[in-house]
């Protein structure tokens, strides 16, 4: 790591990373904050996996890896208050997709990995994560995917109380 000047240490600013240090209490209190701006907004105003709810998801994963690795094997899994909320019509989220009552299947895309899909429908395929392909471009395998955030969305699926609306 570069020497840091003392303004730089005092924020946590890693100029050649490009990368800002930031504790996992603080993380959480601006997610937190994040979700309850969020509510204001209006119904289905945001795509999930697709607006900023993305980067929001990924400092979850930020503020879930850190209670894992600190807590071990007493980490009971992922703190759900830091994810986006499936109760509430604020996001427009994927049909068919677990959290919806519906079921997904994982398939490889050669050179992409494996994704997670909500619809085994022919043509264009559309993974939880929002990256699409063709159906000739894969084949249907077994287990959870490589991709992090179709894991993710499948994983908390299986925890959280589906829509219902």
């Amino acid at each position: 790591m570069p020497k840091m000047t003392d303004a730089q240490a005092l924020h946590g600013y890693d100029a050649e990373s490009n990368t800002v240090r930031v504790g996992q209490h603080d993380l959480s209190r601006l997610l937190l904050m994040f979700r309850s701006l969020v509510r204001e907004q209006a119904p289905d105003s945001w795509a999930h996996m697709e607006d900023y709810d993305l980067s929001f998801e990924r400092l979850a994963d930020a503020v879930d890896a850190g209670a894992e690795a600190r807590q071990g094997a007493r980490w009971k899994g992922p703190d759900l208050r830091m994810r986006c909320t499936t109760t509430e019509a604020v996001y427009a989220w994927p049909e068919g997709a677990p959290y919806d009552g519906g079921t997904t299947g994982t398939w490889d895309v050669p050179g992409h990995g494996s994704h997670a899909i909500s619809d085994e429908g022919g043509g264009l395929l559309m993974a939880l994560c929002g990256f699409r392909w063709a159906e000739e471009e894969g084949q249907r395998v077994e287990g959870l995917p490589d991709c992090g955030e179709c894991r993710r969305e499948v994983q908390l699926g299986a925890v959280r109380p589906h829509r219902g609306w």
